[in-house]
């Protein structure tokens, strides 16, 4: 079936200009890339055939030069070339990002605009740190755990340790829920506030503890559950 065939919600350009991009599965995304298929296939199969010969992940398809790519029945000079610079492009921006830690964290939905491109849409819960100075000067940004869709393991030893290590005054964490409710539960509270506790005479605060869902945010702080 060709895309112009499918309905409007179906399409990736129109599911992306209604939803955002990160409404798109990774199938999506490379299909847009891609532009079209082949006598056989549309843009998105052939996206995802070349996901599932690569793992199903972006980081193996954006590790093939443009000789290996060509050899996938559907890719030719010109598709090479766009996916091998699109993948350029995003090499270049992590190259970036170390400059962006004069960047100034002074409310939750700034932590959130921050990390929602790397846990939006995620299939499984991971956990990141952000370290602050005592401005509030983002001096890094650090992937502590990955679990599954239902939960990830971190722990207060591992936090301070790694902290300590970075020479911070102020940390956030932040973890995403997979299912889209951004709202914490039980554990989410009572581990945050062990956090808080455990932080306790080591010089280190913890500002906030911001989870990420497809629906926004929920600050610990700015609902009270954590004081500044």
């Amino acid at each position: 079936m060709k895309i112009s065939e499918l309905n409007l919600d179906e399409r990736p350009r129109e599911k992306l200009l209604a939803g955002g991009p990160g409404s798109l599965s990774n199938t999506e995304l490379l299909a847009i890339v891609l532009r079209s298929g082949t006598g056989k296939q549309n843009a998105i199969e052939l996206a995802r055939d070349l996901l599932s010969s690569n793992g199903n992940l972006l980081s193996n398809v954006a590790l093939l030069g443009a000789d290996v790519l060509m050899q996938k029945s559907g890719i030719g000079p010109e598709k090479a070339a766009t996916l091998c610079a699109v993948f350029e492009i995003v090499r270049r921006i992590m190259k970036e990002e170390p400059k962006r830690n004069n960047l100034q964290i002074s409310d939750p939905r700034m932590a959130f605009l921050y990390m929602e491109p790397r846990l939006k849409s995620l299939d499984h819960e991971e956990a990141w740190l952000l370290y602050l100075s005592r401005k509030n000067k983002l001096m890094g940004a650090e992937q502590i755990s990955s679990g599954t869709a239902s939960n990830t393991a971190v722990d207060v030893k591992g936090i301070l340790s790694k902290s300590l290590a970075k020479k911070c005054s102020r940390i956030i964490l932040l973890h995403n829920h997979p299912g889209g409710d951004p709202r914490p539960g039980e554990h989410d509270i009572n581990f945050t506030l062990t956090l808080a506790n455990g932080l306790k005479n080591t010089g280190i605060t913890l500002t906030d503890h911001i989870i990420i869902g497809e629906g926004g945010y929920f600050s610990f702080m700015e609902n009270k559950i954590l004081r500044r």
